[in-house]
């Protein structure tokens, strides 16, 4: 134990720090006590992520990607089921459900590479909850189904929008997190959107024809040809 302290104090002595830095102020702490019950503040926690509301935000767009992964989940099993039978809608929206699992794997490693921690029981999500038993009063249809998954993606593209927002107006600046937020979802999501909306008008108009039923058939085709 003596010589654990002993390289710790070796250590601050050639660290290149200010005093009022929390983790070389641990580091002295530590190297002036005889106990070994102080702990070490030093983590790479820095910039926004020392803004717990934006730690809180990142956090809670973390639980909603999740969700919104569940939910177009159940949106491709219904599809899926013998009696829908639309390949090409279950096609899409499992695709969607497991682009939002990944991004949400991902947002996790990047909290945790920034000093964080997911905290999933902290966080509240009225804005987003739903009834498990109404999903699919509108949603088992495929026009329906297609507008929600819209609705979804535009919700995930605000949220990343107000998390940009935050980071360029606190004193808690950081380029390289609004950089990530702006890359890999900002950008993404407003593709996904353009692609969604197309497909909901152009559905709109087929089933707007004569013979719908051969219409949905021929766009279900082409969704499971083309996802």
């Amino acid at each position: 134990m003596k010589l654990q302290l002993f390289v710790i104090c070796v250590i601050s002595v050639f660290c290149v720090s200010y005093a009022t830095d929390t983790c070389y102020s641990s580091v002295k702490s530590v190297c002036s006590s005889t106990g070994s019950s102080l702990p070490l503040k030093c983590n790479s926690k820095y910039g926004a992520f020392d803004n717990e509301d934006i730690m809180k935000n990142v956090q809670q767009y973390t639980q909603d990607h999740i969700l919104k992964s569940f939910h177009y989940l159940l949106m491709s099993s219904y599809f899926g089921n013998y009696e829908a039978n639309r390949e090409g809608f279950e096609k899409l929206f499992r695709e969607l459900s497991d682009d939002a699992w990944e991004k949400s794997i991902d947002l996790i490693k990047f909290i945790t590479k920034r000093g964080g921690h997911m905290q999933f029981n902290k966080i509240t999500n009225t804005e987003n909850a739903y009834d498990s038993e109404k999903i699919f009063e509108f949603e088992k249809h495929e026009l329906g189904s297609m507008a929600k998954a819209l609705e979804l993606q535009k919700n995930l593209a605000r949220g990343a929008n107000n998390i940009h927002k935050k980071i360029l107006n606190t004193e808690n600046h950081d380029s390289e997190v609004a950089s990530y937020i702006e890359n890999n979802f900002v950008h993404k999501h407003s593709d996904s959107i353009r692609k969604l909306s197309g497909y909901t008008n152009d559905l709109h108009q087929l089933i707007s024809s004569d013979d719908a039923s051969l219409s949905l058939y021929l766009f279900d085709e082409y969704l499971k040809n083309t996802v």
